[in-house]
């Protein structure tokens, strides 16, 4: 947690998004984008790795994700330009890591005189029948690491801010929170701390309540189902889509739905109810003991045992991320704009906030 913070802070000193201005416009897709690679490269493959990261990389991730299109499902060697910008950004990157892994082979003494991270356990790792896991493989899981959460992260972290830009006076409420739990001269922040700022993770569930980050979960069939209220029976191989953005949506669980309001989540409320409901079902599908939330009509990080493993590091660095820059910063909207900035799907769109 203290280098997630530690970069956000370097980020903010040091980026030209900011350049030391006490006060300006930010252009809040790109530069969550760039915090959220940095930090997450930083926290989870080291400094090594972190050091070689810049702005260019960030768009070399970019480049890469944009190469998950539905036509690419079909044909991913079609010659397109986003494909050739796909595979020139997965060939400069992978040669990176096996770089990296290349240069820690060579090194001689016990490896607890070095940062223990993923690209170091993955190293030592071996595949069931004993085959040691190649240097590319290593490079190309850290590849599906970060992008595994990176876009996700980004778009709900500039939401976030957006959605702060059109309620000033919560960011009020979230620097009161830290000062009041955490003391006045707010020192760095700790995993314990974050978990004792209640407005801080409401804004974050708020926030995904309504921009949910993924658009569609995919399930086969695997016996036959009846369709509740009708004759219907969906029969085994099948394959079914459902959006977890819809109940998320609807008054039925949350009232005024489409309004932003991270205090539906306090103590007692709607919002809480549905959080309660949430925790009385939990598993362990062997990566630690979560929430099932199959019944649950708030899924911004799915349900089951495909749950996203993802979601507490979401929450940590989402979390950590936004304290950092509430003691930082005030948003509000550029001149002339009111509310929250449309999306229009037909162009690449970079909405800007005003910091203060």
């Amino acid at each position: 947690m203290k280098l997630i913070s530690a970069e956000v802070r370097d980020y903010i000193a040091h980026s030209p998004v900011f350049a030391g201005k006490a006060k300006g416009t930010m252009d809040t897709v790109a530069a969550m984008s760039e915090i959220t690679i940095f930090t997450a490269s930083r926290s989870l493959q080291g400094r090594e790795v972190r050091e070689k990261f810049d702005s260019s990389f960030a768009d070399l991730f970019h480049d890469l994700d944009m190469g998950f299109s539905p036509l690419n499902f079909l044909v991913p060697w079609a010659p397109l330009p986003h494909n050739r910008k796909r595979d020139a950004a997965n060939k400069k990157i992978t040669d990176t890591y096996t770089s990296i892994i290349r240069a820690r082979r060579e090194v001689k003494g016990d490896d607890a005189q070095h940062e223990q991270d993923m690209i170091w356990n993955l190293m030592g790792s071996k595949y069931k029948n004993g085959t040691p896991v190649p240097d590319a493989e290593v490079a190309h899981m850290m590849i599906a690491l970060l992008m595994g959460g990176q876009h996700s992260s980004a778009a709900t972290s500039a939401w976030i801010l957006l959605r702060l830009a059109t309620r000033p006076e919560i960011t009020e409420e979230l620097l009161r929170e830290q000062i009041q739990v955490l003391g006045p001269h707010l020192p760095p922040l700790t995993y314990d701390d974050l978990q004792r700022l209640p407005l801080h993770n409401q804004v974050i569930k708020e926030t995904l309540r309504l921009h949910v980050p993924i658009h569609s979960i995919l399930r086969k069939v695997k016996s036959p189902m009846p369709v509740e209220g009708t004759p219907y029976v969906i029969p085994p191989g099948r394959i079914m889509v459902a959006s977890p953005g819809v109940t998320s949506r609807m008054d039925e669980y949350f009232p005024d739905p489409m309004k932003w309001e991270p205090h539906r989540w306090d103590a007692g409320s709607g919002g809480a109810k549905v959080q309660a409901a949430e925790e009385e079902e939990k598993f362990d599908y062997g990566y630690g003991l979560i929430t099932k939330g199959a019944s649950s009509p708030y899924l911004p990080f799915g349900a089951g045992r495909h749950r996203c493993i993802g979601e507490q590091f979401a929450y940590l660095q989402i979390g950590t991320t936004l304290a950092t820059m509430v003691r930082t910063f005030k948003f509000k909207n550029p001149p002339g704009q009111k509310g929250l900035v449309g999306t229009d799907y037909s162009v690449s769109l970079l909405p800007h906030l005003l910091l203060l």
